[in-house]
């Protein structure tokens, strides 16, 4: 017969959770550093390649505000950041067909090219750290942090 599950102590649920906390924030210095890797083997900084993993999340294109926000730039920021995207061949501005207004945002295959290369990157570092019977408990562990993170950066905006 098992034993019951022990049950445990607030002090416990205290260590463990500043424990969580060192290694998560151990995990993203290490991330850090990851990105910082990959942008310089490509020919960019953090921020570049950030927006292009934004821009390469979903197959629609974004504009230029949807960028800002995501980057929390401006628009003189975003602007310089897409001119130097432009000018290395990874991204095109195209018109909006639905506002002739406003530009659309579209990874070029060069841009594509190297989203790959870095998704190659973060294929080895998942296949090297999480066991494949774990990859769907990573997963779903993943998009709950994920959606926590969104939520405790929202409650933390300023109010208008």
């Amino acid at each position: 017969m098992t034993a019951p599950p022990r049950r445990s102590s607030p002090a416990d649920l205290d260590r463990l959770l500043d424990e969580a906390v060192a290694t998560f924030y151990g995990a993203q210095v290490e991330h850090a550093h990851l990105m910082q890797h990959l942008a310089v083997r490509h020919g960019l900084n953090p921020v570049d390649l950030r927006a292009l993993q934004f821009l390469g999340a979903i197959d629609d294109d974004r504009t230029p505000k949807e960028l800002g926000g995501y980057l929390e730039m401006g628009t003189g920021a975003v602007t310089a950041l897409l001119d130097r995207l432009t000018r290395q061949g990874l991204l095109d501005r195209v018109r909006n067909p639905d506002d002739r207004r406003s530009v659309r945002i579209e990874l070029t295959l060069a841009g594509i090219a190297v989203l790959g290369s870095v998704r190659a990157a973060y294929r080895g570092v998942l296949e090297g750290a999480v066991a494949p019977e774990s990859l769907e408990l990573f997963i779903d562990f993943t998009g709950r942090m994920s959606d926590a993170l969104r939520a405790a950066a929202r409650s933390e905006e300023p109010e208008a």
